[in-house]
């Protein structure tokens, strides 16, 4: 997946770039009415920051263009919306072994969804610390 972003600061090989958030947004019919709820959830800034490997120079104020590999991206997803299901699913189950009280049953399951977000939270701060997954593939000409 690639997008348009600005380099807003560069530290040794890394950058951090700013992007509008585009692809939730265009086409949708409240744009002229200051957007939808889910703009309104992710707030109110369309842009977001992130990291980026920056092994061409790109310089603080350039127009690049940047990438991000579609299959980590899969897997991301999958992280946050399957692994909570089967979470909440397989500790429901435990559950129902050991007792036949619903309330039982039912907290078994919202405590495995629960722990499923803590674990993903956990796992997202570890591997953000160490790996980049977006690089800045391309330095756009200023008339782009």
């Amino acid at each position: 997946m690639q997008t348009k972003a600005t380099v807003i600061s560069v530290e040794s090989s890394f950058a951090t770039v700013e992007a509008e958030r585009n692809s939730a947004c265009d086409g949708c019919h409240k744009a002229e009415e200051g957007g939808c709820s889910v703009c309104t959830l992710m707030g109110s800034d369309r842009k977001i920051a992130t990291r980026a490997i920056n092994e061409i120079g790109a310089k603080v104020g350039d127009r690049v263009v940047i990438e991000s590999h579609d299959g980590r991206m899969l897997w991301y997803a999958a992280l946050v919306f399957i692994v909570p299901i089967l979470a909440t699913l397989l500790s429901w189950c435990l559950t129902v072994l050991f007792t036949k009280a619903l309330l039982w049953q039912i907290a078994g399951g919202a405590f495995g969804f629960v722990v499923s977000f803590l674990a993903i939270f956990l796992y997202s701060k570890k591997i953000s610390k160490s790996r980049c997954d977006v690089e800045i593939i391309e330095i756009l000409k200023t008339e782009d």
